[in-house]
């Protein structure tokens, strides 16, 4: 998977200019991929010389010009070549725990803080997908499963993290 297989993914449903793609990923799959508008625009431009996409150029009074991504049918089978590939291992990139992991040389308030905020990242995703899940009731089924893993995935690190605050201080406190 990269950046231009995503965008691919989104243009399959509707043509978009490079801000509505972003806020499409940032509505729907940031949990799990996120992208700069520096790794969006870049790759666009990449995807047009390859022929992936076609830019149209709308016209707008009183504003910029909007560029308008449309996929082209070399694109769409770029997109099915993606799908139909074998799936990529799924790897966790985690800066919390590298630091835990070598957590013993540091203090345990710092592994304490670092989980603190940890929390309030996981309570925040849970709000957010909870609030999409509210109100987008009807849902395709496949975006439905991505968003349910969101969830137990926001829960389950609320529940560990919760779990290792209270281990921490049970031994802090000789417990």
């Amino acid at each position: 998977m990269n950046i231009q297989h995503v965008i691919l993914g989104f243009l399959m449903e509707a043509p978009m200019s490079g801000y509505e793609i972003k806020q499409e990923m940032e509505e729907s799959v940031a949990f799990f991929f996120d992208a700069s508008f520096g790794a969006i625009y870049p790759a666009l431009k990449r995807m047009e010389k390859e022929e992936f996409i076609e830019k149209k150029v709308i016209q707008q009074e009183g504003k910029p010009n909007k560029n308008l991504y449309i996929i082209t049918s070399k694109g769409q089978q770029e997109f099915q070549d993606y799908m139909d590939s074998p799936l990529s291992p799924t790897l966790i990139r985690s800066d919390l725990l590298i630091r835990i992991f070598f957590g013993k040389n540091t203090g345990k308030e710092n592994v304490v803080n670092w989980l603190e905020v940890e929390k309030e990242k996981a309570q925040s995703q849970w709000e957010y997908l909870t609030k999409i899940e509210e109100t987008h009731p009807i849902m395709d089924p496949f975006k439905k499963m991505t968003l349910n893993y969101g969830l137990a995935e926001a829960k389950n690190r609320l529940e560990w993290i919760q779990n290792e605050i209270e281990h921490l201080t049970k031994e802090e406190n000789g417990k």
